[in-house]
């Protein structure tokens, strides 16, 4: 087969080093799909990339000034095209090489082509992967602040709403509902910190690393990190390339947070039950049956149940495909490794925001909640501490005479509102072999679940006051937190104005 003329060859294929084309289930099977996932949310990326490059090029001197203005010129139009301006033809194997092909068209392969000085699609690849990483690990981080921030403000109402905590589902001890939700707004926090300490890993250039072995030509690595608004540069040029490890810590951070939002749903979903009815989910989170008239469906709730688990199968294959290469670029390490993580991480943005609407819009059902604490017997550890500090036993005997009232309060059909010191003097006969003398009152209080709430005032306890202050607390570390998110994600807004400017500098554009 003849080769291709060299105008052809330069602006139409990757290369003319292959003497026949690709397979038709190759183009369709792999490449095709490969340049929609990339392109699918848009060329952004691919514009900052180049223009860094271009701007780079430019001040150094390793290119003139008339192909630095002819480029970023085609540049600055396939930016304001959009994605439409990339043609996305499956011979060219990814959507840096259409990009490419388009800046070609604009300038002629002769300057189209000289952009590619000084790096390589591997250090492109490894730095839009950095770039798509960071901006999901921040929105996910912004996630998690809004959704505390909901859930600390529905507390602060419900501080006082008294319901029955429960260990194995079962009727432990009273608590509140603003102390459930601060609770959930605490796991939060620690996904937050998660996240963000998955940043200083990722937010790492590894533009100008080239293929592995970095390059001949005297190119500026730092200017390029500071042009993209990145922390730093990952200096060694195999390493930037072939590691995406920095998947893990965020990952990993995903994965805890898919947990958390998960564990909210399930408590939710059974809590909405007929059978529980502890709390209510408005029509707005809410579904119907095709066929059962009377149903109302809990979709909001069951969407987050289902999504927790498609994020953990996303990870969890990224996982699978980056520990299986060698420390070198590949197509598997290097391309397909983080494919199950950007639509696993967009689906974890996507819950947080449902998460908050619901965190939003569940409403308990007050008085339900506050006889289901009596009735459960949820205040038995209040009495055997009563019995601790006003009979002298050991917490052990106290708990045991404690158990042995409740048993023959279910045996004697006695409920829980109707014990009386009376009652704990014969659990005392019956367990210790004497009678237990309590003060009347004081015992009537120790049966009350919302007296046994109040009492509960150790660090992180139940009480309403321990739960405003933690909701306090709670409050100034979200801010702290959006202060963090805000000040990074201004400080890329800045670099990338400034990549902006002199882009439109170079291209003589105002």
């Amino acid at each position: 087969m003849a080769s291709p003329a060299p105008a052809e060859a330069a602006a139409s294929k990757v290369t003319p080093r292959l003497s026949e084309p690709l397979a038709p289930e190759i183009l369709e099977l792999v490449f095709r799909p490969r340049i929609a996932r990339e392109l699918a949310f848009g060329t952004a990326d691919l514009d900052d990339v180049n223009q860094a490059h271009l701007v780079m090029l430019a001040e150094t001197g390793l290119i003139d000034a008339g192909r630095a203005s002819a480029l970023a010129a085609a540049l600055l139009a396939i930016e304001a095209e959009g994605p439409a301006a990339i043609e996305q033809d499956p011979a060219r194997e990814d959507g840096y090489f259409n990009y490419e092909a388009a800046i070609i068209r604009r300038t002629g392969a002769e300057i189209g082509g000289s952009l590619h000085l000084g790096r390589s699609r591997n250090d492109i690849n490894a730095t839009l992967d950095r770039l798509c990483a960071r901006r999901l690990l921040l929105d996910l981080a912004a996630g998690t602040v809004a959704l505390r921030r909901s859930l600390l403000a529905r507390a602060a109402g419900f501080a006082d709403t008294v319901m029955p905590g429960y260990t194995h589902l079962q009727p432990a001890q009273p608590i509140t509902f603003g102390f459930y939700l601060t609770g959930v707004a605490e796991a939060l926090a620690r996904d937050t910190a998660r996240l963000l300490g998955a940043l200083p890993a990722l937010d790492l250039c590894a533009l100008g690393a080239c293929a592995f072995a970095g390059t001949s030509v005297p190119i500026d690595r730092s200017l390029l990190a500071r042009l993209l608004g990145f922390a730093g540069v990952l200096v060694h040029a195999q390493d930037a390339v072939t590691s995406r490890d920095y998947a893990f810590d965020l990952g990993g951070a995903a994965l805890s947070l898919a947990g958390t939002w998960g564990r909210f749903a399930q408590d939710l979903y059974v809590w909405s039950t007929q059978e529980f009815a502890l709390v209510v989910l408005p029509d707005r989170i809410a579904g119907t049956s095709s066929i059962m008239p009377q149903k109302k469906n809990p979709v909001a709730v069951e969407y987050l149940k289902a999504s927790a688990g498609e994020v953990v199968g996303g990870l969890m294959a990224s996982f699978a495909i980056i520990k299986g290469g060698h420390f070198s670029h590949a197509g598997d390490t290097g391309r397909a490794s983080l494919a199950p993580l950007w639509p696993a991480l967009r689906l974890a943005a996507n819950a947080l925001v449902v998460a908050r609407v619901v965190a939003e819009a569940v409403e308990p059902a007050i008085e339900i909640m506050a006889r289901r604490s009596t009735d459960g017997f949820t205040a038995a550890t209040d009495i055997a501490d009563l019995l601790v500090h006003d009979a002298g036993l050991s917490f052990r005997q106290a708990h045991h005479v404690a158990a042995d009232l409740v048993r023959a309060a279910l045996a004697e059909g006695v409920a829980p509102t109707a014990l009386t010191a009376e009652h704990i003097a014969r659990a005392g006969e019956r367990v210790l072999g004497r009678c237990i003398a309590v003060d009347p009152q004081i015992a009537a209080r120790a049966l009350d679940p919302r007296r046994s709430v109040e009492a509960r005032r150790s660090l992180g306890a139940a009480s309403p006051a321990e739960t405003r202050r933690m909701i306090a607390a709670g409050l100034k570390a979200v801010e702290s937190d959006a202060e963090r998110i805000r000040e990074r994600r201004d400080t890329i807004e800045a670099a990338r104005a400034e990549l902006k400017r002199r882009v439109r500098r170079l291209a003589g554009a105002p």
